[in-house]
């Protein structure tokens, strides 16, 4: 292999950019390019990449970095060049030449429709690990920042409970994302793979770890916070081997925090519990059967969402935390984006959460609750204001199966029982509807109905 003179390597990167708009004699002179840089000391008489089934020039990665440069503004400025030219550099099967087809793609516009299909069809057919990276990661780019929801989109199709096999593509496309951090998309994210982690799935262990490791670098609280909970509610044992497995490649400080989650169970704690159930004599009566207790509310998990004209000082306010006492009562201001950024921090990434909204604070807890299901265990709307033709922008929401309680009275002048039962029925798969003979503020109805039934 010639040494690399950059000069030289730029006038021949400029004079292949040339033939752009040429896809067939692009193809030529690249092959002449790539040649004349081969390491002959690494390429063997398969010619073949490590771990792949594509054929391999063993090029300098510095001669594709300047192609690359080339090729970039041209791309940009002729997506539909750019698109056909991928396709003549993918169909050639080398490495180098995918590897430069999947850099094509991430300059294409992420409205381009052909796009999607393209990247869909290239993904399910590779299996080198340098080609596959490229097409999750840089073939994303202006997806992943132009168009962020298109970009979620995309990965909550490959993160699908349906689709185990496509796990790992989804997973690789969010590291990208999540390393641009700090991201407004992070809590989003945190809900999208929390299910993943929890399945833990053996084969995809490495995807795990670097899943975790770029978490843990964006926001060690929350993915110390995430991984606990998923440990301590475990109810699939390869959670926790698997866990235990790829625990050596975190963070020590994370390593730290979940040593005792991860730690195995003693032998002698099970071959104990072996004993004493051999010794059971069939002839002795059974220990009698002790009561299920009932489980203790947690107030400091019950938080109420005042009205848009009210605060935390108001009536319902403060007979709530009377009889719920530690119980989150907060202020709210401004519009509504400006409350539910008030409300994000409070409710953070905890789980169980049990919210009650009142009228403007039904509207607020609706949307939080249908886009963090995860982290609410019951709703309780009050009278809420879900009025299509008020606040339609707000209500085009996923449909999901949070228990919700509807609580609305027949004479409310203010919001109409009708259209918002309407948007409650729509919204809510596990929803009870109660009726009470009042008035917006359901003053005569707050003090009969029972509450801790309510809220159980």
């Amino acid at each position: 292999m010639p040494a690399i003179d950059l000069a030289r390597l730029r006038k021949q990167a400029n004079r292949l950019a040339d033939f752009f708009f040429l896809p067939d004699e692009f193809m030529k002179r690249l092959r002449e390019t790539l040649d004349f840089y081969v390491n002959y000391t690494l390429r063997t008489a398969e010619n073949v990449a490590p771990g792949s089934n594509l054929k391999t020039y063993r090029t300098p990665p510095a001669v594709l970095t300047q192609i690359e440069n080339e090729l970039r503004p041209l791309a940009e400025a002729n997506p539909q060049f750019a698109l056909d030219l991928a396709d003549r550099l993918w169909d050639e099967g080398a490495l180098e030449t995918r590897l430069l087809a999947a850099f094509l793609l991430g300059r294409i516009p992420p409205q381009e429709e052909r796009l999607l299909p393209r990247l869909t069809a290239w993904t399910q057919q590779i299996r080198d690990p340098n080609v596959r990276s490229a097409l999750l990661s840089t073939s994303l780019t202006r997806m992943r920042r132009e168009t962020p929801a298109q970009f979620l989109n995309l990965v909550r199709e490959y993160l699908h409970p349906a689709r185990a096999r496509t796990w790992a593509n989804g997973v690789q496309a969010l590291l990208p994302m999540i390393a641009e951090a700090p991201s407004d998309n992070l809590p989003t994210i945190f809900d999208m793979v929390e299910p993943i982690i929890e399945e833990a799935p053996s084969t995809l262990q490495d995807d795990l770890t670097d899943l975790i490791v770029a978490l843990y670098r964006a926001s060690a609280n929350e993915t110390t916070f995430l991984l606990k909970h998923i440990l301590s509610n475990a109810k699939n044992p390869m959670t926790v081997v698997t866990m235990r497995r790829i625990a050596p490649s975190f963070p020590q400080p994370l390593q730290k925090e979940l040593r005792d989650l991860l730690r195995p169970q003693p032998l002698f704690e099970i071959k104990r519990a072996e004993e004493e159930t051999a010794g059971f004599v069939a002839d002795e009566a059974p220990a009698p059967k002790l009561r299920a207790r009932k489980k203790k509310m947690e107030n400091s998990k019950i938080i109420y969402l005042h009205g848009l004209e009210s605060d935390s000082q108001s009536g319902k306010a403060r007979r709530f935390a009377e009889q719920f006492p530690g119980m989150v009562t907060p202020d709210f201001t401004g519009s509504f984006e400006e409350r539910m950024k008030q409300l994000k921090p409070i409710l953070g990434r905890r789980k169980n959460w049990t919210i009650i909204g009142s009228s403007f604070g039904g509207l607020m807890g609706t949307v939080f609750t249908c886009r963090h299901p995860t982290q609410v265990r019951k709703l309780i709307l009050l009278a809420p204001a879900l009025l299509p033709e008020h606040f339609g922008e707000y209500l085009n929401l996923e449909t999901v199966s949070v228990p919700t309680v509807l609580i609305h009275g027949t004479a409310d002048d203010v919001v109409p029982p009708a259209p918002v039962r309407k948007v409650a029925e729509k919204l809510f798969t596990n929803l009870q509807i109660i009726t009470v003979d009042d008035g917006h503020r359901l003053q005569k109805a707050f003090g009969e109905l029972n509450w801790e039934e309510i809220l159980e």
